[in-house]
């Protein structure tokens, strides 16, 4: 059984789609795969620099970087013949969607990931009514062209597309088959006499940063660090609010082999988004034993609060600071519960867990081949 994923970029900059992509494919092709990937190189950008392509191609996947999507089309007519699976990341990029047209054409299964593309949220956010209406039809097409529908959480589920053949599969973080044991969590608090808790994602309005600023400052006993980028208004914006706080800092855009430093000096990872399907960053965190505080509208809420790994609140300004007090009253013996519990994720997310749940969807999908 031969499977193509296809992602339209691998840029880093475009968030954590290309992360997960990744992820996804190292962990099948642990299992014994044989996969290949097709994806755009964007221009004036040298495609190899990428750390997802990078470790792709460090593991011997094969990725069909293409200049255009001409060229991407016409790769895809040639050789969709080899593969018995399509399996696209994302729906609203051209390629995807002709990529899906193609593999039924020609008698290819077809699996999506959607990334949030068919929730309800995204919709609410479309400004635009011609591009609503072109998404509506892309709903209707890909319920009509996709025998299976794989949702990050029941969250994502529920506020999305209804399919007869959806499922909820979590995206792996923790890779448990170069690494025997999670993490080992740090010893203690990072800094004495003050918590310190961090954010790591892009800046924008759905994720909600410039409350969780605004909770830092308003709490006692609290540092906050802060790395990613975004939109120059916006971060201009974001930054001018602590801008005489030294208790915030601001990092910048943190390169993935700068993360594990970035860990290392934070207590609790807060994400406070007004919805996330997944919350990757948090459960980045969690897999290296590192508490985190989401708020109910992040899609891993409901493992943080089964595995009792951290704190679940509305993520108004409110109730975050309320949080920060409760993390910055902590003792050291309740601190590493939270640590104890936060390594539970490792399981959960594990890419052995992820390859077996997506190596089944594919397996259920033999007899729509035969």
């Amino acid at each position: 059984m031969r499977i193509l994923k296809i992602l339209s970029t691998l840029d880093p900059e475009t968030g954590g789609p290309a992360s997960v992509f990744s992820a996804a494919v190292l962990s099948i092709a642990d299992r014994g795969a044989d996969v290949e990937c097709l994806t755009l190189q964007p221009p004036f950008k040298n495609i190899a620099s990428f750390p997802d392509y990078e470790r792709m191609v460090k593991r011997g996947i094969k990725v069909h970087a293409l200049r255009s999507h001409l060229h991407a089309l016409l790769f895809l007519l040639r050789s969709i013949g080899t593969f018995d699976i399509v399996h696209v990341d994302g729906c609203w990029q051209s390629l995807c969607i002709a990529a899906l047209s193609i593999a039924r054409l020609t008698g290819r299964a077809t699996v999506v990931t959607p990334h949030e593309s068919l929730t309800k949220e995204e919709f609410r956010r479309t400004k635009s009514r011609v591009r609503l209406a072109i998404k509506r039809l892309l709903r209707l097409y890909y319920r009509a062209m996709a025998d299976c529908i794989i949702y990050s959480s029941a969250l994502e589920l529920g506020d999305s597309l209804s399919h007869p053949n959806a499922v909820i599969i979590r995206h792996p973080v923790f890779d448990d088959g170069h690494a025997s044991t999670a993490i080992e969590p740090r010893e203690g608090f990072s800094t004495s006499g003050q918590i310190q808790v961090g954010y790591l994602g892009r800046f924008h309005f759905k994720k909600k940063v410039e409350n969780i600023v605004d909770a830092a400052m308003r709490t006692a006993n609290i540092g906050l660090l802060v790395a990613g980028t975004g939109p120059k208004e916006y971060e201009a914006t974001l930054r001018a609010m602590s801008k005489s706080v030294e208790r915030v800092k601001w990092l910048g855009f943190v390169q993935k082999d700068q993360r594990e430093e970035f860990f290392r000096r934070i207590d609790f990872l807060v994400l406070a988004s007004e919805y996330e399907c997944f919350g990757m960053s948090a459960a980045e965190a969690l897999v290296r034993g590192i508490p985190v505080i989401v708020s109910e509208r992040v899609g891993i809420a409901n493992d943080v609060r089964e595995m009792q790994g951290g704190l679940v609140v509305e993520g108004d300004v409110e109730s975050l600071s309320s949080a920060f007090s409760t993390c910055a009253g902590l003792d050291l013996a309740r601190y590493e519960t939270f640590q104890k519990n936060a390594l539970v994720a490792a399981q959960l997310y594990s890419f052995s867990a992820h390859a077996i749940a997506q190596m089944g969807v594919y397996a259920s999908l033999r007899p729509r081949l035969q």
